[in-house]
Order: structure tokens, then C-alpha cells, then sequence
């Protein structure tokens, strides 16, 4: 009997991540006790690239970096793997990652505690390499331990939603609006906050001044407010006038609406451009996907984007049937103003 792998619920996969980052933990620690009474004071922690010892840090205060610099990735990871809804390859990223990190911490206790000294410590390559095959294996283990997505709901995301059609009468004005936000990117911005300010007592404010700079930016970020109107699609920073950016009728050629991953179109979260295409992504879902008049795209994620890009599709099509020079050529011609000075011109 076959059996298929399992789905992934929407928490299974960065569990998966989470729990490798724990038992990277829990192998420095179990080291990190069982060596502590042969470690020096302080610890050699940073090696040249030929093995030797260049960076120390004291014993105390060994434990705490370094179990720091294991949790930040953790928290970063799990919680992209969480906005990606379990992406396989960001799950074997993440275990990855924990397996690295894991080994070379437990390469650095081990390094010391055969050493008199902690400028005698030295890391090889043979450390580094048993570093990398953990790695490997994580990686591995961690993939299919995440699950995946069933095959119906990858399916069904490849479709495009259907488009209602909306008729809209010479000179009536629609506004559609909308918030779209993600609780992952806003989660993460304060993960960073949480990490680095974590590492500012144990590693000094270079450290944690950059990881505190990015959780503002991404907590600053976290939502936009995207509307279609009579000037085109605009999608703006929620609070904030700029930055802001608009795309005009008469630059749409047509807007459909599909499902987008941000990491597989967009090649990660929030405003990114790539060849051929850009636009706003904070989260997987439902995108209003306007082809231009270039020929690139320009897509934002937002619930309800059916209605948005039906609403847009009719303004657009408003917009060039108005500037049209037949169109334009017609309307005056059937205008009551102008068939009376022409009735009145045919008098004289």
C-alpha cells in the first residue's frame, strides 16, 4: 500500500523549523555543561580562516551570546516559514540553518575544552565539515517532516477567481477600498525588536541596532491600503501618504485576478520588483494582477480582489472608450447642443 505524505497544517511546517532551532539549543547546552569545568576563561570564539583563535569572550557570558545568535534565526525562520504557509524549500532552509549554527557552537565548546589555553583552541576544516553535513542532514530530515500542501489546494491556487462584471453608467463614480496587512510580517518586524534588543546586553549595540532597525521598518510596513477610483489603483503605506504608488487607467490594458505566492512571483514580501513584473506582496492569497500597457504586471494582495479588478477592468475600459477619437466624434455629434447649431447653420 502507498501512503503520500501527510498535508501540512498551517502550524505543522514551521514547528518543524522551531524544533530543529530547539534541539540546536539543546545540543550546545548538553555540551556546553558537560565541558564547562575544563573550559578556559575566557573562551576563544572566533577563528581565523587557517583554524586559530582571534575573538574571546568570557565564560559567563558565553552561554547567553550564544544561545542568542541560535534563537534570532529561529525566530526569523519560523516565522517566514509561517508567512509562506510551509514552503518546502524555506522548511529545508530553516532546518538547514539549525543544523549549522547547532554543530559549529558544539565544534566551539569542544574546540576549547581541548585546549590549555583559549588562544591553543583552533577549529579545522574537519569542524567546519561535520558542520556543513549537519546541515545537510537537518535539511533533509526537515523537508519532508513538514508535510505538504495538498494537491487540490495547489490546484486551485494555479486558477484564476472568476471576475463578476460590473456595468458602469457615463460620469457615476465608484470607489472600491481596502486594508491588506499580514500578521507574519508584523510578528516578525517584532521578533527583530525582541532579538535585538535581546543582543544589545550580551553582544553591545552593533549588534542589535541593525535587527531593531529592521523590526521598525517591517512593523512600519506591516499593512497598505490599496484603492481603485477614477484616478486608477493606488496602493499606499496604511496611515501614511508616501510612500505611495499609482498606477493610472490609461496605463492598464487589462486586470484579472489569481492566487500569488510572494516568494515564487515576487521573489519575497512587501513592495519587490523583478523582470516583467512588481508590486505589493505581504501575503499568499488573492492578488489584483493588472498587465499594463508595457507589458509588465503590476499586482497587490487584498481580500475581495475579484471586485477590485472587476471595478478596475470597467473604469479602464470607461477610460478608453471616453478618450477614443470615434467615441469622442459620435458623443458630438449626437449632442443636443450641436445638433441644434447645426440645424440652425442649415437655416441660414
Amino acid at each position: 500500500m502507498n501512503v503520500s505524505p501527510r498535508p501540512a497544517s498551517g502550524l505543522r511546517a514551521p514547528l518543524v523549523v522551531a524544533a530543529a532551532h530547539l534541539l540546536a539549543c539543546a545540543a550546545f547546552l548538553t555540551a556546553f555543561l558537560l565541558r564547562r569545568d575544563g573550559l578556559p576563561d575566557p573562551l576563544a570564539t572566533h577563528f581565523t580562516g587557517s583554524g586559530g583563535a582571534d575573538g574571546f569572550t568570557t565564560l559567563g557570558s558565553f552561554p547567553y551570546e550564544c544561545l542568542g545568535l541560535l534563537l534570532v534565526p529561529a525566530l526569523l525562520l519560523t516565522g517566514l516559514v509561517y508567512a509562506t504557509r510551509g514552503a518546502r524549500v524555506l522548511v529545508g532552509l530553516g532546518c538547514g540553518v539549525a543544523g549549522l549554527l547547532g554543530a559549529l557552537a558544539v565544534a566551539v565548546v569542544l574546540a576549547n575544552a581541548g585546549a590549555e589555553t583559549a588562544d591553543g583552541a583552533e577549529l579545522g576544516p574537519g569542524a567546519l565539515g561535520a558542520a556543513v553535513a549537519a546541515a545537510s542532514v537537518a535539511a533533509a530530515l526537515g523537508v519532508p517532516a513538514g508535510g505538504r500542501r495538498p494537491a487540490d489546494a495547489l490546484a486551485k491556487e494555479a486558477a484564476s477567481a472568476p471576475l463578476p462584471r460590473l456595468a458602469l453608467r457615463e460620469g457615476e463614480s465608484v470607489t472600491w477600498t481596502r486594508t491588506a496587512g499580514s500578521r507574519p510580517v508584523l510578528a516578525g518586524g517584532g521578533s527583530l525588536l525582541a532579538a535585538g534588543a535581546a543582543l544589545v546586553p550580551l553582544a553591545g549595540w552593533a549588534a542589535g541596532a541593525g535587527l531593531m532597525a529592521g523590526g521598525v521598518a517591517l512593523c512600519a510596513c506591516f499593512a497598505v491600503r490599496v484603492t481603485v477610483d477614477r484616478h486608477g489603483l493606488t496602493v499606499n503605506v496604511l496611515g501614511l501618504p508616501r510612500p505611495r504608488v499609482r498606477i493610472p487607467l490609461d496605463r492598464i490594458e487589462d486586470v484579472t485576478c489569481r492566487t500569488v505566492d510572494p516568494l515564487r512571483d515576487l521573489g519575497g514580501w512587501g513592495y519587490r520588483a523583478v523582470p516583467g513584473r512588481s508590486g505589493f506582496a505581504l501575503r499568499p492569497g488573492d492578488a489584483v494582477v493588472a498587465r499594463l500597457t508595457t507589458g509588465s504586471e503590476f499586482l497587490v494582495t487584498v481580500d475581495d480582489a475579484a471586485t477590485a479588478a472587476a471595478l478596475l477592468n470597467a473604469l479602464a475600459e470607461r477610460e478608453r472608450t471616453t478618450n477614443d477619437p470615434t467615441t469622442r466624434r459620435e458623443r458630438a455629434a449626437n449632442d443636443p447642443t450641436t445638433q441644434r447649431e447645426r440645424a440652425a447653420n442649415g437655416r441660414d
